[in-house]
């Protein structure tokens, strides 16, 4: 059986030397990184063990996999793209969409949350990185205020109760849990999962340039179809 030769540089998070630059990061690859060579049928194995034996396990790409071993979000991007494949009720964080500008379109992303991304859904909900104005956490300390004004030692645990326990519920209730992304393509009336990626990795056409060479470095020799050019 022929060699899938694959350079570990194909996923930058995989060099310890990059590591401290966090598991999605687009950065720069050292021109002196090792190779790694497994066979088709090592690869095919493997792809089955981190993958739970899913029946999509072809259609994840290798930068895809290693993404997962090297992070803690391998239950969550699973559930996820369970739910991308029909195999669950899609969750409830938002909906899949594709990339609406090149190089990115006609690539999609979809969503997937982890326990490290509460924090963000907490602000998302409340409003609190965009400045002034904020009338729904004003609202929600106000009607603590009215509940409890007369007892102050209830304030802490009736404020942290609705901020982040009812302000995840609703949002979650509202499918706007936000995350990061899985990045994925369409063709032929299949999915192809081709790595994880942050927001910004997206933001503007320099960052989405770079987030194009990522995908296609950890990508493209597995699924050269979904990179014509």
């Amino acid at each position: 059986m022929g060699m899938f030769t694959s350079r570990v540089t194909l996923f930058p998070w995989y060099d310890p030397r990059l590591k401290s630059r966090g598991p999605m990061a687009n950065q720069t690859i050292p021109p002196d990184a090792e190779k790694l060579s497994v066979t088709l049928k090592q690869l095919t194995h493997l792809k089955s063990e981190v993958l739970l034996g899913a029946p999509y396990a072809s259609r994840v790409s290798f930068g895809l996999l290693f993404r997962l071993v090297m992070t803690d979000d391998t239950v969550p991007v699973l559930r996820q793209i369970d739910a991308l494949e029909g195999r669950r009720p899609l969750s409830t964080s938002k909906q899949p969409a594709p990339f609406k500008h090149p190089p990115l379109a006609p690539f999609w992303h979809a969503h997937y949350f982890s326990s490290r991304h509460t924090l963000r859904n907490i602000g998302e909900r409340w409003n609190i990185a965009r400045g002034p104005g904020n009338n729904d956490l004003s609202s929600a300390l106000n009607g603590i205020a009215e509940q409890h004004g007369h007892d102050p030692d209830k304030w802490p645990g009736a404020l942290a109760y609705r901020v982040f326990i009812q302000g995840m519920t609703e949002r979650a209730n509202a499918n706007r849990l936000t995350g990061d992304w899985i990045i994925f393509a369409k063709d032929r009336g299949q999915n192809y999962y081709l790595d994880l990626a942050q927001h910004e990795e997206a933001e503007g056409p320099i960052n989405s340039a770079a987030l194009m060479q990522k995908l296609r470095a950890s990508s493209a020799a597995e699924f050269p179809f979904l990179f014509p050019d």
